[in-house]
């Protein structure tokens, strides 16, 4: 079952995890303060980074020819891989507002912290390193290691024959 979190709650988490380059085990543990369990931590850890780097690659040039996802993988007990709608982590719904604000309005170095942890950012800064151009490319969805896909998946009511 998926906790549910506030928005003001995902926004502390945002502050906290973005208040430095790196994430080390100072920072999870200030998140676990907030929270309480490492399934928890590990949804705001992950899933955060990825919607800030989302709103960095949304505002690159080139990036209005460029198919951004709006999707994330996440693996299932069988370590099949399955994919899910961004909105099906409520997490992410939440950051992504955040991150829109802060790309905007600031502050910036929370914006490059966040954003510089980003699988999505990292894919496309190995793409322009290598001479690529992000002109007409389709980026692939993040993929979500440490987190269960039987959390995204829909649960079936007891009136479901």
């Amino acid at each position: 079952m998926m906790e549910a979190l506030s928005s003001d709650l995902i926004y502390q988490a945002v502050k906290i995890l973005g208040a430095q380059p790196d994430a080390d085990d100072a920072v999870e543990a200030q998140v676990r303060a907030l929270v309480g369990d490492d399934l928890t931590v590990r949804r705001l850890a992950d899933v955060i980074p990825e919607a800030f780097g989302l709103v960095l690659a949304s505002h690159l040039p080139d990036a209005e020819n460029m198919t951004l996802p709006d999707t994330f993988r996440a693996q299932d007990e069988d370590g099949d891989w399955g994919a899910f709608p961004m909105r099906r982590e409520p997490i992410f719904v939440v950051a992504l507002d955040i991150a829109q604000h802060t790309f905007h309005n600031g502050p910036r170095a929370l914006m490059k912290n966040l954003a510089d942890r980003s699988s999505l950012l990292s894919a496309i800064s190995k793409a322009l390193n290598a001479g690529g151009s992000l002109d007409g490319t389709t980026l692939g969805p993040p993929s979500f290691f440490g987190l269960p896909a039987a959390l995204y998946r829909p649960v079936a009511s007891p009136d479901t024959p």
